[in-house]
């Protein structure tokens, strides 16, 4: 008897162990709802009344917000144009920063920010719940447009690294092409201003980002 209870321990042992060793890891680029805490920009509060905010977007009420917007201009902000908003292709641009009398702000002017595995981030717009994404047909170049579209796993156009500048600012840096977010200085100083990848210039406050 008792050696029949030590075989029956022996293969419960054995089975936990192999349970311990084969349990499901999470995969890579696995979007986790977690706000980063190092990045230079400033914490929002998203209007609970925006119409239309999608569902993935709404569970995520408790993660933190944030503006986004060039030093060249502050009173922009990183936008996600509502005439089309609902479909992959979102226009990004920006646009006069709107602030309620509440304190807090429309959701297509809100992103959360979550840090992934591989080290860099992915912008989700608050009110679509789509990412922030270089675009693929225009990537190899200066001008790359930079659009809204559905979560793509391991879609390194959709990951951008931080770098902290000496200024206190940010750049941020596209993983697939290399170039930078960047405000086109063409368009600026009005509402609809033009947002794409451009290679790194020295000193270019349309490049830094608070």
């Amino acid at each position: 008897m008792r050696r029949t209870l030590r075989l029956l321990a022996s293969v419960s042992v054995a089975a936990a162990a192999l349970t311990l060793f084969t349990a499901p890891v999470a995969s890579a680029d696995e979007p986790t709802g977690s706000a980063p805490v190092t990045l230079k920009l400033r914490p929002v509060k998203v209007a609970k009344s925006s119409p239309g905010i999608a569902p993935q977007a709404t569970q995520q009420a408790t993660q933190q917000a944030y503006y986004l917007g060039p030093v060249s201009d502050w009173t922009r902000c990183l936008d996600a144009d509502l005439n089309t908003i609902n479909g992959n292709g979102t226009k990004v641009q920006l646009w006069s920063c709107i602030m309620f009398p509440d304190g807090t702000v429309p959701a297509n002017q809100a992103w959360y920010i979550t840090q992934i595995p591989e080290g860099y981030y992915r912008f989700q717009n608050a009110y679509s719940g789509r990412y922030l994404d270089a675009d693929l047909n225009t990537i190899n170049r200066n001008g790359t447009k930079i659009q809204l579209w559905d979560y793509v796993a391991g879609a390194r156009n959709q990951w951008f690294d931080d770098i902290v500048i000496p200024e206190g600012f940010e750049r941020f840096q596209n993983a697939y092409s290399g170039r930078y977010l960047d405000a086109d200085l063409n368009t600026s100083g009005r509402d609809g201003t033009i947002v794409q990848l451009w290679d790194y210039v020295g000193g270019a406050t349309n490049q830094w980002w608070g």
